[in-house]
């Protein structure tokens, strides 16, 4: 598998100089890279920017936390990989269930983290699954209907783009929280919370499809059926 990202326009969230040249030499020659020392100067450069294919984060920064520019940018849909030294498990936990698509921790080679990036960038011609006027772009993290957008949560957008490349298929709330966060489920009221604001806004954009099923028993599925 190719693990070489490539004509990508990057950011990099991180304020260790050295490791933001290391950044900057490794990816630059293949992609446009942009940096930023804090959440409020990232903030801004994804506003201004507005095509940023993919963010690296660091969560602890001199002038703020990671962690905030989940808040600070709620309809942010570009993925986020966050790069942290803090490996406790409640902390990786807390990024991925916040909207991150993916943690790798410190230190970690160029090459290592190039990987994790390509992984969450499929090649563009692959990106996009369409049902009629319904379609799910994973690169952009943008899901529209007849061309106008659905604004989802970052872990609304996980869980739908992990049912629809299962399409067909039913998923218990636990199972959806494991496939996607890759850790055992202990707070599947949360997937259930996400699952119920996600429906409603599908709902509310295509008021005569219910694309996400409900079965006693099964859980839930993308079907796709009248799209």
């Amino acid at each position: 598998m190719n693990y070489t990202v490539c004509e990508r326009n990057l950011l990099f969230i991180e304020d260790d100089e050295t490791l933001k040249r290391e950044m900057i030499a490794y990816f630059s020659p293949a992609n446009t890279v942009f940096t930023a020392s804090d959440v409020e100067e990232a903030v801004e450069l994804l506003t201004e920017k507005g095509n940023i294919d993919a963010v690296v984060l660091d969560l602890i920064l001199k002038n703020s936390m990671g962690m905030d520019l989940f808040n600070a940018f709620p309809e942010l849909t570009t993925p986020v990989i966050i790069l942290s030294s803090l490996d406790g498990e409640d902390t990786i936990l807390t990024g991925l269930t916040s909207g991150a698509v993916d943690y790798v921790i410190k230190p970690c080679s160029m090459r290592l983290l190039e990987a994790h990036i390509a992984m969450r960038l499929l090649p563009k011609a692959d990106a996009v699954a369409s049902f009629g006027d319904f379609s799910v772009n994973a690169n952009t993290r943008t899901v529209k209907y007849k061309n106008m957008p659905i604004p989802l949560t970052p872990s609304e957008f996980n869980i739908l783009l992990f049912l629809v490349n299962n399409r067909g298929k039913y998923f218990t709330a636990d199972e959806i929280y494991e496939n996607i966060w890759c850790a055992p489920s202990l707070r599947t009221t949360t997937v259930r919370a996400h699952l119920s604001s996600l429906r409603r806004k599908l709902k509310a954009a295509m008021p005569a499809n219910d694309v996400i099923r409900t079965e006693f028993n099964k859980g839930y599925c993308f079907t796709g059926e009248g799209l």
